[in-house]
């Protein structure tokens, strides 16, 4: 899509093309995912011009058009889904549509998840997702949050409803286990977008010298932010070389645009100070993965620098806090095992998708969790004998 908006930019006739077809294709991602919308608009990232208007006018449309609310049948079994980013929004769209009770359980103050407290607002305008959000809702699905799972809140919801999907997103930071690691001015990077999601600045970065370690999206994401938070500097260093990187070359072409110095083929060594965060020592990465591509990144210790900085913002990955399941649900290398074709884990009626499964995008965050609303309603089937779980 990117490729085609960039190509549309510069032929009239490529523009007219997409221009011709792109509501035809809104509409039918808006029958088949609850989050057209948001999805389009970090594909394209619609911005001034010709083609940014139209692009706009044809979100505008599909987020005014109001779905009509499903009433559930009276002997409906209820389904709870834990977590509101996409796979659990999803599966919520998807199963009160086809006619069944449907709480979200949300930890957090707001809904959304990664799309929320992940996406920097320059990325993707919260209001566009607050309104994909609120269409969920319309169509009958119950959103609560500030509500916490535990172990005992996960269990009762096993006695509750008929079916559980769990969908808690990947919020943990990983850690770099360096010396130094503990210093003040340390932030893990979902800590540092959560703030500028909040207020669109991060306090933290404002006039200092930041240093981002990690290559991915939330990386990059998190330098994006600092730069708009008035940092002195922000310098990126990752594992990987420029190619390697796993962030979209478009992001990482658009923060270097914005000032951001990125340095590929750095590890970090230690992070230095007394009290608080001075520096970073970093070592040269010559290859990252061996030849089996698995992860073993060999250094070249001959080669270091150290640079200066007031704060370090991590960004190697996250994985899901899976302490409030039960201990029927079995998990593998920190991620809830599923059978990949059904989202079904080893308790027959709790499913999961997301990334408390396993590191995926928003496309594939959405696919699992219509993958699992469509085995959630198979497993109702055959257990109460009707689609919607009645007796």
């Amino acid at each position: 899509m990117q490729a085609l908006k960039d190509l549309a930019g510069d032929d009239a006739d490529v523009r007219a093309y997409l221009s011709d077809g792109f509501n035809e294709a809104l509409d039918a991602l808006a029958e088949g995912m609850p989050l057209p919308v948001t999805y389009g608009w970090i594909c394209t990232r619609p911005d001034e011009g010709e083609l940014g208007t139209f692009l706009m006018e044809a979100f505008n449309r599909v987020l005014a058009d109001q779905p009509a609310a499903i009433e559930p049948a009276p002997d409906a079994k209820p389904v709870a889904i834990v977590g509101s980013g996409p796979a659990g929004l999803t599966a919520a769209w998807a199963l009160a549509k086809a006619g069944l009770k449907v709480t979200v359980f949300e930890s957090q103050a707001q809904l959304g998840g990664m799309l929320k407290n992940g996406i920097p607002s320059y990325r993707l305008p919260k209001d566009v997702v607050d309104a994909e959000i609120a269409k969920i809702a319309a169509v009958g699905v119950e959103l609560r949050v500030d509500t916490p799972v535990d172990k005992a809140f996960f269990d009762g919801l096993l006695e509750q409803y008929a079916a559980v999907f769990v969908a808690t997103g990947a919020f943990a930071s990983r850690k770099l286990r360096l010396d130094g690691e503990d210093l003040p001015g340390v932030i893990p990077a979902l800590d540092f977008l959560k703030e500028y999601n909040l207020t669109d600045k991060a306090t933290a970065a404002e006039g200092k010298k930041v240093v981002v370690i990690g290559g991915g999206n939330v990386a990059t994401d998190a330098a994006g932010a600092a730069i708009r938070s008035g940092a002195a500097s922000v310098k990126l260093f990752c594992l990987e070389s420029r190619k390697e990187m796993p962030a979209h070359e478009w992001e990482i072409e658009e923060i270097a645009a914005d000032g951001v110095e990125v340095n590929p083929g750095w590890g970090p060594k230690a992070i230095t100070g007394d009290g608080s965060v001075a520096g970073v020592d970093l070592v040269q990465c010559t290859s990252v993965f061996d030849e089996n591509k698995k992860f073993a990144p060999v250094f070249n210790e001959k080669k270091a620098q150290s640079v200066e900085a007031d704060i370090v913002i991590t960004a190697i990955g996250q994985s899901p806090d899976l302490g409030f399941l039960n201990e029927g649900v079995d998990t593998l290398r920190g991620t809830i095992e599923v059978d990949p074709y059904t989202m079904e884990t080893s308790l027959p009626n709790v499913f999961a998708g997301g990334d408390a499964i396993a590191g995926t995008s928003l496309l594939e965050a959405i696919l699992t969790g219509k993958t699992a609303a469509e085995s959630i309603l198979r497993y109702l089937t055959l257990r109460f004998g009707c689609t919607k779980g009645g007796n």
